[in-house]
């Protein structure tokens, strides 16, 4: 009897650990809806039949304050996303003493991983800056440029070339670098047009940037985040190792300051291309953890009346709000997000999840 009471509880603690134990994913794709709470997802949902939101086998929410604020901003917001450590708003990749913190791409490249940054503002604005850059205010973006080049991030597609550009070449640097050609220079092929870039199908590192500063909004824009999405998971797929990938849809965050219900909406169905397109890719390589989630609240957004497909929105705030953020998870890893969390518990999640030895603080 002793001896099989000795075998039960042993096999008890064995499933036991293999229980808590989590699938470690090849690949990690970050996807922010930026301003995005649980109103926003609301919209996509109602406004929009087979919603990839309903896709989703996890469904957890995020507080999202900064470390001197209730209401974070979006530099703080993307790092703590991208580092696992609460900061100041305004700061990009520090802490609150202004000391660099490692962001999960720094770990990915360790790792050997490819990275890569997708966005639809400007790749120096606060987000995409967060999982690159060492900078104590945001808008020191001309350094963030020049952060980019300290990084052998491998895609990066969005807007800004004006960061990279002296003034003398049409951009916005006024100590004379040049940062396109250093880019170039590195290795990479660099892409400043749409149409020669969709036409290319890059067979190596590269940067597309489209415009000086932020893409147009979605409703003038004659491609989708979701095609532009669709190269970068195509060149980041082929190392062996894996890779981590950023996307943001940037300017659901710029609809909720403008309080406009028509901005908001095409914004959601433009992320929504990118979140069918990252799922697509997710469900036949069977190896990626795909987690969506915002680095805030915009605009105190509320559905008052209206019906499917036309739906009446109100906004309470032209800023952001301390509201919890919905978090969707799919793929190995995902039961990690299923609670309420802090926002930082994410960050170290993620990190982890590429090499658990990692420490926090």
């Amino acid at each position: 009897m002793k001896i099989l009471r000795f075998a039960c509880t042993y096999l008890f603690i064995i499933s036991t650990c293999l229980a808590q134990q989590t699938d470690k994913p090849k690949n990690i794709i970050i996807m922010i809806g930026d301003g995005m709470g649980p109103t926003q997802v609301s919209t996509s949902v109602l406004s929009f039949d087979n919603n990839p939101f309903k896709r989703f086998t996890s469904t957890g929410f995020s507080v999202t304050c900064s470390a001197d604020n209730l209401i974070t901003d979006s530099a703080a917001g993307g790092t703590v996303i991208a580092t696992g450590e609460r900061t100041n708003n305004g700061y990009i990749g520090m802490d609150t003493q202004q000391k660099p913190l490692r962001n999960i791409l720094e770990v990915a490249e360790k790792n050997n991983k490819a990275t890569g940054v997708v966005v639809t503002c400007s790749i120096t604005h606060a987000t995409p800056a967060s999982f690159v850059a060492h900078q104590p205010n945001r808008s020191m973006e001309e350094n963030i440029a020049a952060d980019f080049l300290k990084l052998p991030i491998d895609v990066a597609i969005g807007g800004g070339y004006g960061h990279f550009l002296p003034k003398n070449k049409s951009g916005r640097r006024a100590d004379g670098q040049n940062l396109i050609d250093s880019i170039k220079a590195h290795g990479y092929e660099y892409y400043n047009d749409e149409d020669d870039f969709f036409n290319a199908s890059p067979k190596g590192k590269f940067y597309a940037m489209f415009e000086e500063d932020g893409l147009p909004k979605a409703c003038k824009r004659d491609y989708t985040l979701g095609q532009m999405v669709a190269p970068a998971l195509k060149q980041l797929s082929e190392n062996p190792n894996g890779f981590v990938l950023m996307i943001e849809g940037s300017q659901i965050d710029w609809a909720g300051h403008a309080n406009d219900d028509d901005y908001l909406v095409s914004e959601m169905k433009d992320f929504g291309t990118a979140l069918d397109t990252v799922l697509n890719f997710a469900q036949k390589d069977g190896s990626t953890l795909v987690i969506v989630l915002a680095d805030h609240e915009t605009g105190g957004a509320a559905i008052v009346g209206g019906q499917r497909g036309d739906i009446d929105i109100k906004f309470i705030t032209g800023s952001h709000t301390a509201a919890m953020i919905p978090v969707f998870t799919y793929g190995p890893g995902q039961e990690q997000f299923r609670t309420i969390q802090e926002n930082f518990e994410i960050g170290r999640k993620l990190q982890k999840l590429i090499d658990p030895t990692l420490t926090f603080k």
